[in-house]
């Protein structure tokens, strides 16, 4: 018995000191829009959010920060409830269609209508918070319309929040209001 219980004792001692950090998960949420927007769309064909491109750097389930000079600083803590580009893609459709209104937005896998849809491509070429809580989206955008080949504008915005932290809560807030400000661009170019 004895010998049973010295077996077992480091066992429970490590248990019961180890154990890893709880995980936080993190969305992004829709931001009404802080001024009353009169957005006229262009032609008739509603809008769709398309495929949201990521670089490498961002593309993964952890929250991603920039540490001081060239450091990236990936937490072992905090993540995204689901792939970020899909929350980008579901945080724009929702931030567009209170901008421009229901009809006008369908949202990903939603049935087009039989005119077809116009679709929003967007590019993130940079989208992180970092230490002193500064947020920096920066993304290419084109409204492709399916009746035109030729002829889109590509639209170029730099977007900075400030988190007020550098707290994860308070940089995935300062995230979502940069996703809302990028969705007044994109209203007032529909």
């Amino acid at each position: 018995m004895r010998h049973r219980f010295l077996v077992l004792l480091p066992i429970v001692l490590l248990s019961a000191c180890g154990g890893s950090p709880k995980t936080h998960f993190h969305t992004l949420v829709t931001e009404p829009s802080g001024q009353a927007m009169h957005v006229s769309v262009r032609g008739d064909n509603p809008i769709e959010v398309g495929h949201v491109t990521l670089p490498g750097t961002l593309d993964r389930l952890w929250l991603v920060t920039r540490g001081e000079g060239t450091s990236i600083e990936i937490s072992d803590r905090d993540r995204w409830v689901a792939p970020l580009n899909e929350l980008i893609q579901r945080a724009l459709t929702a931030d567009l269609r209170d901008r421009i209104g229901v009809p006008f937005v369908v949202a990903p896998g939603d049935p087009s209508p039989p005119g077809g849809v116009r679709v929003l491509a967007v590019n993130i070429e940079q989208f992180s918070g970092d230490a002193t809580g500064q947020v920096v989206l920066e993304a290419d955008w084109v409204i492709r319309d399916p009746g035109r080949r030729t002829g889109e504008e590509s639209r170029h915005a730099v977007i900075h929040v400030d988190a007020g932290s550098s707290r994860p809560e308070a940089i995935t807030a300062a995230m979502s209001l940069a996703i809302a400000k990028l969705s007044d661009r994109i209203a007032a170019a529909a």
